[in-house]
């Protein structure tokens, strides 16, 4: 557990972490420009950072929406345990404290010849490095039946804002004795432990509110992240493989991948059987975001391919990919791990400017999910660069412990929000 702790002093420590690295005073830098496409976790992140490494150049940050809604500490706001404003995050401070220029205007197009970005309101900006962190979209149409038209009905809220309170609304309003069915996509898709973290704090609001309702989950895997300690979390709280749970986990051996949706119906379809639910909650399987994908930073694949060592895109130059959209293995998806990448990619790209060769980078990514009420579970994982081969191989892997008394389950919660409370104050605040 050190190691966890360790690292997210190092997280709360940031702007330590980076005043005390080398960076250039030289106001001749003044003319360089980084310009930021999304205003997410990574983006907001990168552009903190890079200004902490360098005073004088100018960064911009492309954002067409005024306010960040997180997904992280989501599944507290869908059972009604937080407000949407706790999860409203503007870009004010990046603008005010670090100078960094908020243009609300949405990035169309990038010009790598003449090093532009062409915009919806015919703005042309221009760029020495450009930074793309603009997220994931979503493959809906791998679900026969399913539409992004379905996702107000059967919302996914797997982004922030809209999709949640959708998704909120209906399951705080859901009949006592009515079905919750979650549809969950093959990997890759951002959050791999979010299913999961959500249909535990679903059934606690069933227990507690309607105890007759329940929650099936069908899910395109045979097995998910920290497995073993969500299902001893849900054999302890929430009648799991019992003849009366309040969680079911249908796995892909066992007929769970969803292949149909009816709307009409409220029905899903999967391999071998077909579910009935009062509210439908899809996950829909996740690819970069259409701008990657218009803009060639994805060739023939899902995400976009980076260089590990400085997040570059191995396709096109001077652009550096970072956040759910990249493609650096053995990485996943997570808003710690998107603070991680933008911190390696601003440190690079500071070394660049000062003409500096790269440094060996080191990633982590801690993840917590929340069980109940002061109960929450966790891993921590470490890797190291195989500069042979480009790939982020894992050097420590640390799950809470099987045996865990119920004070480190409380613990693991009050980590938690205090990561949350970490990561939102060295992005946004």
């Amino acid at each position: 557990m050190n190691s966890r702790r360790d690292v997210l002093k190092g997280l709360i420590l940031g702007p330590v972490f980076f005043g005390g690295l080398s960076h250039s005073n030289a106001k001749e830098n003044y003319r360089y420009n980084i310009v930021i496409i999304g205003g997410g976790f990574a983006g907001a992140t990168f552009a903190k950072s890079m200004r902490l490494l360098q005073p004088f150049i100018t960064i911009s940050l492309l954002e067409p929406n005024e306010h960040y809604y997180s997904c992280p500490m989501g599944a507290e706001y869908l059972v009604g345990k937080r407000s949407l404003n706790s999860l409203r995050f503007s870009y004010e401070a990046l603008a005010k404290l670090y100078n960094i220029s908020i243009l609300k205007d949405e990035a169309l197009a990038i010009d790598s010849i003449s090093k532009t970005i062409h915009t919806q309101q015919n703005n042309v900006i221009r760029y020495d490095r450009c930074i793309v962190a603009c997220g994931v979209g979503f493959k809906y149409n791998t679900i026969s039946g399913y539409s992004r038209v379905d996702s107000i009905k059967s919302p996914h809220a797997w982004t922030g804002g809209k999709q949640q309170k959708l998704l909120r609304d209906k399951i705080l309003g859901i009949p006592d004795g009515g079905v919750l069915l979650m549809s969950v996509p093959v990997d890759d898709y951002k959050c791999p432990p979010g299913p999961y973290e959500r249909a535990s704090l679903i059934a606690e609001y069933f227990k507690a509110h309607k105890p007759k309702s329940r929650i099936v989950i069908l899910d395109a895997k045979n097995r998910f992240p920290k497995q073993a300690q969500f299902e001893l979390a849900w054999r302890k709280l929430y009648r799991y493989e019992t003849k009366n749970p309040i969680i079911e986990w249908i796995s892909e051996a066992d007929g769970g991948a969803v292949v149909g949706y009816n709307s009409k119906n409220m029905e899903l379809m999967t391999t071998k059987y077909r579910f009935e639910g009062s509210v439908i909650n899809i996950i829909p399987p996740q690819q970069a975001a259409s701008f990657a994908r218009s803009n060639n930073l994805t060739g023939t694949q899902d995400w976009c391919p980076v260089n590990t060592q400085t997040m570059e895109s191995l396709l096109i130059p001077n652009i550096h990919v970072i956040g759910d959209c990249a493609y650096a293995e053995m990485l996943p998806k997570s808003a710690f791990a998107a603070a991680c990448q933008a911190r390696v990619c601003a440190i690079a790209i500071s070394r660049i400017i000062q003409d500096l060769p790269p440094l060996d980078p080191e990633f982590a990514n801690v993840c917590y999910s929340l069980c109940a009420n002061d109960y929450a579970i966790s891993v921590y994982i470490k890797y190291l660069r195989n500069s042979h081969n480009n790939i982020l191989e894992i050097s420590d892997l640390q799950n809470t412990p099987i045996s865990s008394n119920d004070e480190q389950y409380v613990k693991e919660f009050s980590s938690a929000h205090q990561m949350f409370s970490s990561l939102t104050r060295e992005a946004f605040l």
